[in-house]
């Protein structure tokens, strides 16, 4: 008889340490005390459920199912839980009144039929003294549950991304500055995360149906090692971005949408005036180097509607609030560049006192308004 042993190598040794690294997060994220707990709890959910997805395999790759048979009779794979998960976290992010309705739990219903499924392989499996992914059942079932999960994951991160982009949309209407409430860093990670799980899950599952770990098939192996390693520290990345931006501000959504049929009507005098007044307040108090200046504190200094003021800027100044306000700071900085008072300031130093709140930002802002760098601009005004 074979003997059975332990099997433990440098590749998976970095797999079960990400593991572990993931499963501490994700206590961490569960218990976190904050205004975030919905989303903070979502995420844990998350990482949890794409850890037993991967402990699964790795109890297979190092022979403990072999050593411990009933480490099989435990349903690892929730897989269809993890697009709703993402959801609700992406909503939770951006609107701080939601919360998990009874019509939301209809989310998860594929979860229990997929939890159910494997129940019945893992009953099958002990009453037939098979391991599990020997049973007929697992041949057949398998692959439908990693096809939904596919499918399931590709919808829901796909709505997520909708929320976001329209989170975006909404920031860029309201804000001057985006440091706190942007969520492009979250666009990022779901666009990766996506793309990783449309091509692991169709892996995984030809690899666990025709391969069965098969070490002599060392480039397929290779390959699931490689693409294990990426979901679980692209897992503990999200996570770790999740737990480091706990403290960022997330505002309601209703508190200044634009409608431009309530005032179609305005006659072009009317209009005029209000641009009038829009630029007269930045000309002469210069509001705009308040780095935190949003729409609504905004219209508070013109005594109008934020409504009105944002369907005067999107349809007769041709500017989101955000773009608006940013090229006057740009329009500050050189000024400023060329005021001897302010000699003794570093360039970042002029942007932080023309409204700026980081060097990425006026970087970015500058080379957009301008065409160059703030570096190339400075060195052609002193040629």
């Amino acid at each position: 008889m074979e003997d059975i042993y332990f099997n433990l190598n440098p590749v998976n040794f970095f797999i079960i340490s990400g593991l572990i690294q993931n499963f501490i997060l994700a206590g961490i994220l569960m218990f976190k005390q904050g205004d975030r707990q919905l989303a903070n709890k979502s995420l844990s959910l998350t990482i949890l459920i794409v850890n037993l997805h991967l402990s699964y395999l790795m109890v297979l790759d190092t022979n403990l199912d072999n050593l411990f048979p009933f480490l099989l009779w435990i349903p690892y794979s929730f897989l269809a839980a993890v697009g709703p998960l993402i959801l609700f976290y992406t909503k939770a992010l951006t609107d701080l009144d939601f919360s998990i309705s009874k019509i939301d739990v209809k989310h998860f219903i594929p979860v229990v039929v997929e939890v159910g499924l494997q129940a019945i392989m893992i009953v099958q499996s002990i009453l037939s003294k098979e391991l599990l992914y020997n049973t007929p059942l697992y041949f057949y079932v398998t692959p439908l549950l990693y096809l939904w999960a596919t499918g399931s994951i590709f919808y829901y991160l796909r709505l997520s991304l909708s929320i976001i982009n329209n989170h975006e949309v909404w920031v860029l209407r309201n804000f001057s500055n985006l440091k706190e409430i942007t969520l492009t860093w979250l666009r990022k990670l779901i666009i990766y995360y996506r793309l990783l799980w449309i091509v692991w899950v169709p892996f995984v599952a030809t690899f666990l149906l025709f391969f069965r770990f098969q070490l002599l098939y060392i480039v397929v192996v290779l390959t699931l090692y490689f693409l294990m390693l990426i979901l679980i520290y692209l897992t503990l990345w999200i996570g770790l971005e999740g737990l480091g931006r706990g403290s960022l501000i997330f505002l309601k959504h209703n508190e200044v949408k634009p409608d431009s049929k309530n005032f179609s009507r305005l006659t072009p005098s009317e209009i005029q005036n209000h641009v009038e007044r829009i630029n007269q307040l930045m000309a002469l108090e210069k509001i705009y180097l308040n780095e935190n200046l949003s729409l609504r504190e905004f219209a508070l200094h013109l005594k109008a509607d934020p409504n009105l003021i944002s369907f005067i800027l999107n349809n007769h100044l041709d500017n989101n609030f955000y773009d608006f306000v940013n090229r006057y700071r740009i329009e500050e900085v050189k000024t400023k560049l060329n005021d001897p008072a302010y000699k003794h300031l570093t360039l970042l130093g002029i942007a932080l006192e023309s409204g700026f709140n980081s060097k990425t930002t006026f970087n970015r802002v500058f080379k957009q308004v301008t065409g160059i760098t703030p570096t190339e601009f400075q060195k052609a005004r002193t040629k």
